[in-house]
């Protein structure tokens, strides 16, 4: 069990609210992000079998950001890491409106790979709810935090 007097409980208890917060937010993103950048580019394209090109953008953006956050949470922690790949998520939902703009696949297909990092954020912040949970509340916490992105998925659109 964790001692009170080094407060580790309520850091927990904030960290993993926070974290239910930024998940629900963060699969509102993505579920609404994946779903207009498919519509886009079945316009910009004229093509419906291209509309599946921003998804798999996505995907792949995700797993290749994944890689580049790893090593800057091992060095500077989860917060640096998480934070990096929201910013970098929610700069990807702005060049995909630019794309939408300016009429351009490249461009969309560009912002729709960096859209992956809040996929990748979302994935990563489910381990940072078990960093400071004890033995007892570690499943809770992981639990609460993967139900959150089911609400926000589900509840957002």
């Amino acid at each position: 069990m964790v001692d009170p007097d080094l407060g580790l409980g309520s850091l927990q208890r904030r960290t993993v609210r926070v974290l239910v917060l930024t998940q629900a937010v963060g699969a509102v993103g993505i579920t609404i992000g994946i779903a207009t950048a498919s519509l886009l580019a079945r316009d910009l394209s004229g093509s419906e079998s291209m509309a599946g090109l921003a998804q798999t953008a996505q995907v792949l953006g995700a797993a290749v950001i994944s890689f580049l956050l790893a090593p800057l949470m091992a060095r500077r922690g989860r917060r640096a890491g998480l934070m990096t790949g929201y910013v970098v998520g929610a700069g990807g939902a702005l060049t995909a409106v630019l794309a939408g703009v300016l009429g351009s696949m490249a461009l969309l297909l560009a912002g729709a790979m960096m859209l992956g990092a809040t996929t990748s954020a979302n994935n990563a912040a489910r381990y940072a709810a078990t960093d400071l949970a004890t033995d007892e509340t570690r499943a809770r916490s992981l639990s609460l935090v993967v139900w959150a992105t089911t609400i926000g998925a589900v509840a957002g659109p």
